[in-house]
């Protein structure tokens, strides 16, 4: 079962402002006039007839999926409302309790891990489709740990200037990225890699 990262990402290496807004780097998902929807959670994205097809096979490998994030991504989304991204079962990694005052339907499809690896190990025994990890500081502790295995960016023109970069504190001696596929939307560009480790 595939391990798969997918960010938007701006041109200067940010997936997120200070405040963990996304600001410009989503605007392509409402930049078009295809209907895709999103699988396990309600809502429809309006792309690009390029990006239409690309995100189609991209949410195809979510479906029947597990999904692993971080606590910060987590509290975000407050939990996607209880919706997932993928609709299976997520994955929290934290060492902190579960939110005491959050509705009892947005913390049903979580379970809350210790560790990367060992959330890893759990998602992949859980579904039977893809991994899908999201929050930069989950990917680039799978790409440490030699666990990721396709990386996706969709690359926004835009310049951020500051926030959360993507690929900060990386071990980036251990990870080698074979080109997939290439996509060229209105808007952004969607770059597929998968991942080699070296011995």
């Amino acid at each position: 079962m595939p391990v798969v990262a997918s960010f938007c990402m701006s041109l200067d290496g940010f997936v997120a402002r200070p405040d963990n807004s996304v600001g410009p780097l989503f605007d392509w998902y409402e930049g078009g006039d295809v209907a895709v929807p999103m699988v396990g959670y309600p809502i429809t994205f309006h792309v690009a007839e390029a990006s239409a097809g690309y995100l189609r096979r991209h949410l195809a490998q979510a479906e029947h999926s597990a999904f692993v994030c971080g606590r910060t991504v987590f509290e975000y989304t407050h939990g996607w409302g209880g919706h997932p991204p993928g609709g299976g079962a997520a994955f929290v990694v934290t060492h902190r309790p579960p939110p005491a005052d959050w509705p009892e339907e947005h913390l049903a499809p979580f379970t809350f891990c210790p560790d990367v690896a060992t959330a890893i190990e759990r998602a992949k025994a859980a579904g039977d489709g893809t991994v899908g990890v999201s929050g930069p500081s989950i990917a680039r502790q799978c790409l440490n740990l030699g666990l990721l295995d396709e990386l996706k960016i969709d690359l926004v023109p835009v310049f951020l200037g500051e926030g959360v970069r993507y690929f900060e504190n990386l071990d980036a001696g251990k990870a080698e990225l074979e080109r997939s596929e290439v996509v060229a939307g209105d808007g952004v560009t969607h770059l597929s890699y998968r991942v080699r480790y070296r011995s």
